[in-house]
């Protein structure tokens, strides 16, 4: 604030001065030189206030804005107090203060009364709304601590809360009070009496039951004494039996926050709040302050009776203890010589005692796991062990391991586990801390790894990656693997050659694994291989060339001799399955003659085929032309779907009650929604 040249050049301090500090808006400075103020905002100039109530001679000697920035007292040398608007432009009231001693503090106590001290144990509190109301305090105190609703008096052995009655105290326990809060507090009173009968007059009395019980609320939350809050909220619990509007959870809240509040107030805690207080200061910094002075268990039970969030309350204060107890043993010169199971069987307990810890899957819970953390902070690596033994869930177990450097048990751990995502976890942490020869030591003592490993290598497209992943392979004489390592070069491979030479190498795998099948499947194949690279059809499977040649009868015989195919070997696994091919290549090149001609002989593999292959090519009208030469159930649904008429093959599956089969119709008709509606009105109905 950039002071006026006029005011610097007279070099006296201002005799008064405050700060307004509202909120969202720019810190404000008032000073006062004898009877003129000035005003003025961060980075301006003062500028002169126009202050009409201001009096002409002496000077104003204290000022202090009230706690909700919305008034503020003067103090004059000529033992006068006035209450102004906040921007001074207009004054509420006036006070003539009693009495010939100099002032020492001066200041509000609440919104409602100010208050003087004239020696260090003489205060005056005055009214601001009552100008002849005010009252003269004499004790012994050594500090005046000031609240925004009152203020305490602090002795050498406790402390005085002075504040101003409340409104809602005043109407329910004021002398003569006809408010409603007081004939609910009056028929509360007579209820366990002997003139019972009197609590029902005085009931049918209230206007406004609910103002009533908010009244009775409000005046328990303004007094100190547990007695008087317990009758209090009788009274109101009594009023709800007349209410059926009343928010019960509102209640509940009520008798939750009172609790915590006298709970704080005991001695052996000593937090003397008020209940504005509280609502200023926000839960979470109580918990904090508790924490502080390592009131633990009342910070957990104030987080239970307020139902707050688990991680940010119980959790919370559980890991601070956790860390504070820790840390006190780490503390000690002979840390590591100390009982660590003791200390670990005192933390178990302790979490122990809170169901949602061991048995919570959210990383914000508290845990074993945190608490293993906070040890290896500490540098106590046997406790820390201790307490991840305890952790019930396999992959905080194992990250924590890894921290400890327990490579092994980390391994074993991940593999008994049977979740391979979690060995990954593990492999690749070891990929990147360890050198390469000691994490494939490791690995190799673990089956699963060393399978998981491999995997890895595999995914690696780069040569280089193949080759170490083809020496892992032999090294653990890992047949069957060489095998699908070898056919994935086959699958993947761009030249010739070396996709033979891939096959071959599979072969020779096999037949050191010993399986005489797989060995005679790649023989085959094998041979097979030189014919289609001399047809430049490399890129083509079995498959694929039987369908290019299914017009040539002749070739397709070469090619089931080539490639060493036999109907009577495959029967069981595909059913005549170059018949099947040949259907498809004649459907595909759209040889409709010698299909026909095809079906015209008894066919092993039915007619079915024929249709699915005509519609396949969109040849749907020559797929209708077989559709007469099926016969059997299962076929006729099967042509029938093929076909796209689910409601024909519902209806078969309906006459014969056969439950599964119609089931799986009404799934497949999902995409035609007249047929899918029909189907669905055929499941229901059987």
């Amino acid at each position: 604030v950039n002071i006026p040249t006029l005011i610097t050049a007279s070099k006296e301090p201002p005799s008064a001065w405050t700060v307004l500090q509202p909120r969202s808006q720019l810190t404000q400075v008032i000073v006062a030189y004898g009877t003129t103020f000035y005003s003025g905002c961060q980075g301006e100039q003062l500028v002169l206030i126009d202050t009409p109530f201001a009096e002409s001679d002496g000077q104003y000697a204290r000022m202090v804005v009230s706690s909700d920035h919305s008034f503020i007292a003067l103090y004059h040398s000529s033992r006068l107090i006035q209450i102004t608007s906040v921007d001074l432009s207009k004054q509420i009231s006036r006070i003539s203060v009693p009495g010939d001693q100099s002032i020492y503090r001066f200041g509000w106590v609440g919104l409602n009364a100010v208050f003087l001290q004239r020696t260090p144990t003489h205060i005056q509190l005055f009214n601001v709304r009552d100008e002849a109301a005010h009252y003269d305090l004499h004790m012994e105190f050594v500090q005046i601590g000031v609240e925004n609703d009152g203020i305490k008096l602090y002795t050498n052995t406790g402390m005085e809360f002075l504040c101003p009655v409340s409104p809602e105290e005043q109407a329910v326990l004021g002398v003569a009070s006809t408010s409603d809060g007081a004939l609910l507090y009056e028929a509360a009173q007579w209820l366990d009496s002997n003139k019972s009968h009197k609590s029902y007059e005085y009931a049918m009395q209230i206007s406004d039951i609910s103002l009533a019980i908010s009244q009775c609320i409000s005046a328990a939350f303004s007094t100190w004494s547990p007695k008087m809050q317990k009758t209090l909220l009788k009274a109101s619990h009594f009023g709800r039996a007349f209410s059926t509007g009343f928010d019960t959870n509102s209640f509940v809240r009520v008798l939750r926050e009172l609790r915590v509040l006298n709970e704080i107030h005991r001695e052996r805690i000593g937090i003397p709040i008020t209940e504005a207080q509280f609502k200023e200061l926000g839960e979470s910094c109580l918990i904090n302050r508790l924490i502080d002075i390592e009131a633990y268990g009342l910070a957990a039970e104030i987080c239970s009776w307020l139902g707050r969030e688990p991680q940010e309350g119980i959790d919370r204060v559980l890991l601070e203890w956790v860390r504070r107890s820790i840390n006190k043993v780490a503390s000690l010169r002979n840390a590591h010589e100390l009982n660590m199971e003791a200390l670990d069987e005192k933390i178990a307990r302790k979490l122990l005692c809170y169901p949602h810890v061991s048995l919570a899957e959210n990383k914000y819970f508290a845990n074993f796991k945190d608490a293993a953390k906070r040890a290896i902070d500490a540098k106590l690596p046997k406790l820390a062990r201790l307490l991840i033994k305890r952790e019930k869930d396999d992959s905080k177990q194992v990250h924590v391991l890894l921290q400890l450097g327990d490579v092994q048990e980390a391994l074993s751990k991940a593999a008994a586990a049977q979740r391979p995502q979690l060995m990954h976890q593990v492999i690749r942490h070891l990929m990147k801390e360890q050198k390469r020869a000691e994490y494939e030591l490791a690995i190799r003592k673990i089956p699963l790894a060393q399978c998981l490993y491999q995997d890895l290598v595999r995914r690696d497209n780069e040569r280089a990656s193949g080759r170490m992943m083809l020496a892992l392979l032999e090294q653990a004489s890992d047949f069957e693997r060489q095998i699908m390592f070898h056919l994935d070069s086959v699958e993947n491979g761009m030249n010739p050659n070396e996709r033979l030479d891939s096959l071959r190498r599979a072969k020779e795998a096999a037949r050191n694994m010993g399986d005489k099948g797989v060995e005679e499947l790649l023989i085959d194949v094998a041979a097979f291989a030189p014919c289609q690279l001399e047809r430049h059809q490399e890129h083509m499977t079995i498959r694929e060339t039987v369908i290019e040649y299914a017009g040539d009868p002749q070739k397709v015989a070469q090619l089931k001799h080539q490639a060493k195919l036999s109907e009577k070997q495959l029967v069981e696994e595909s059913l005549f399955i170059v018949y099947l091919w040949t259907i498809e290549g004649l459907a595909k090149m759209g040889k409709m003659e010698q299909l026909f001609d095809m079906a015209q002989k008894r066919s092993p593999v039915g007619y079915v085929p024929f249709i699915k292959a005509c519609i396949k090519y969109n040849r749907r009208e020559e797929g209708k032309k077989y559709f007469a030469k099926v016969s059997g159930y299962q076929d006729l649904v099967a042509a029938y779907l093929a076909l796209g008429n689910f409601v024909g093959a519902a209806k078969m599956a309906f006459d014969r009650r056969d439950r599964d089969t119609l089931q799986h119709i009404f799934m497949k008709s999902h995409s035609n929604k007249e047929a899918y509606s029909k189907v669905g009105q055929l499941v229901k109905s059987l």
